[in-house]
């Protein structure tokens, strides 16, 4: 059968509710991925799959196909993690050193940031000098070496990249399974043998509820263990940023304070000891809660940071002293109460206002730029009490106002919801 014939049959099958087999779908995704299959007709059979849902043999098919579309990896008892993407979401710099500093080896492959969601990319390459575009071997030589490697994702599952990128413009973004086979067929390609996912919730998360995070976790492990990875799950918060700041190189300066030990933020505190207990816990470590915290005291962690960033070309003479953008403009309350809620989103889309961000792929990011969030729910402040720091000399009056509005303020005190909503 042709490709041609192959796409109009699983358009005809899916559009009328019946499932696809295995074949089908590996005939679609191999004509897509070879440019035999053209957009209009993917974008046809994605929005029959938005409209009709999916099997899980149906999506285990599909990952599997994206998977095998382009370069396989292959890392034996190495651990990764994957995030859904978050503001201020800061976790692979500050957990993964604690992990490597044990000895179990972690090999990623990261994004960049796209609209408020930031990549770990961009905020690596604000470190001066610093690679992200490692070539396979050195990749592979680092992660035996230094037991950390962290590089940009490529070509990896190039199906996947055309797939999302028309998903992104027909409206067929929020299908769970095409969300859980878009993730795990990277994570496949990747080759870890261990894998933890922190799905977020949230205002500032493309996931708004808890029961639909933990529907996306459910998938993400049942796909990742049927495709023979061992993973586990957390549900977690993003109704606000995490951490206090939002911005690639003011994120690096906050993960260099939490692991060397310094004060930091409770929730970014919490979770990144709690992603990297997890981790420990995947590869079998005794006693991972204390592990964490011997990581951190020693300051081994930080040092296995600093080693990282030499290995991959970067200035680890300057973490302590990074540059950030010298234009900055705090942001008082309105009014004296207690804050309610501080909108991760809003903080998103300033700091994306300021140059932290891009809106399109090959905007070119400003990695001084970002903001600096002051206080958290449950905070009492008083009237003209800074709230935000705001990094960076564009659009500072938009930002500011965009701040404002993500600032709730109550004549109560509010309770800070938890920052781990669920364990799977």
């Amino acid at each position: 059968m042709s490709f041609q014939n192959a796409v109009l049959d699983a358009i005809e099958t899916k559009k009328r509710g019946w499932e696809l087999s295995a074949d089908a779908i590996r005939e679609v995704i191999a004509g897509y991925a070879s440019d035999e299959v053209p957009d209009y007709q993917m974008s046809a059979l994605l929005m029959a799959i938005f409209m009709q849902g999916m099997g899980y043999e149906e999506t285990l098919a599909l990952t599997e196909a994206m998977a095998n579309s382009g370069k396989r990896y292959s890392f034996p008892g190495c651990v990764d993690k994957h995030s859904t993407g978050g503001i201020g979401d800061k976790i692979s710099l500050t957990s993964l050193p604690i992990v490597a500093a044990h000895g179990v080896p972690v090999a990623k492959l990261s994004g960049r940031g796209l609209g408020t969601t930031g990549g770990t990319i961009d905020k690596l390459e604000s470190i001066p000098c610093l690679l992200c575009d490692l070539p396979e071997e050195r990749f592979k030589k680092q992660v035996e070496e230094i037991g950390l490697a962290i590089m940009e994702a490529g070509e990896v599952a190039p199906a996947d990249k055309k797939i999302y990128a028309l998903r992104d413009t027909t409206g067929t973004v929020d299908s769970l399974p095409l969300i859980g086979s878009s993730i795990v067929s990277k994570k496949v390609a990747m080759g870890a043998d261990h894998l933890l996912y922190d799905v977020k919730a949230g205002a500032g998360a493309f996931v708004k509820t808890p029961d639909e995070a933990r529907e996306l976790a459910e998938l993400l492990i049942r796909l990742s263990e049927s495709l023979g990875i061992e993973a586990s799950a957390l549900v977690t918060s993003m109704e606000e940023p995490l951490g206090s700041a939002v911005g690639n190189a003011l994120e690096v300066r906050e993960s260099v304070c939490f692991l060397r030990g310094e004060a930091s933020p409770t929730d970014l505190s919490e979770k990144a000891r709690v992603v990297a207990t997890r981790l420990l816990e995947l590869k079998g470590i005794p006693n991972p809660e204390d592990a964490v915290e011997e990581a951190i005291s020693s300051g081994n962690a930080y040092e296995k940071f600093r080693e990282f960033v030499s290995a991959q070309g970067g200035d680890a003479k300057v973490l302590e002293a990074l540059p950030v953008s010298e234009e900055v403009r705090e942001v008082g309350a309105p009014r004296v109460g207690y804050v309610a809620r501080f909108d991760a989103l809003g903080i998103g889309h300033a700091a994306l206002l300021l140059g932290a961000g891009r809106e399109k792929k090959g905007d070119r990011v400003d990695p001084g730029a970002g903001v600096e969030v002051l206080v958290k729910a449950g905070d009492k402040v008083e009237e003209g009490q800074p709230v935000a720091r705001l990094y960076g000399g564009k659009n500072t009056e938009r930002a500011t106002e965009l701040v404002l509005r993500a600032l709730e303020i109550s004549h109560i005190q509010v309770e800070r919801s938890p920052v781990i909503l669920e364990s799977l």
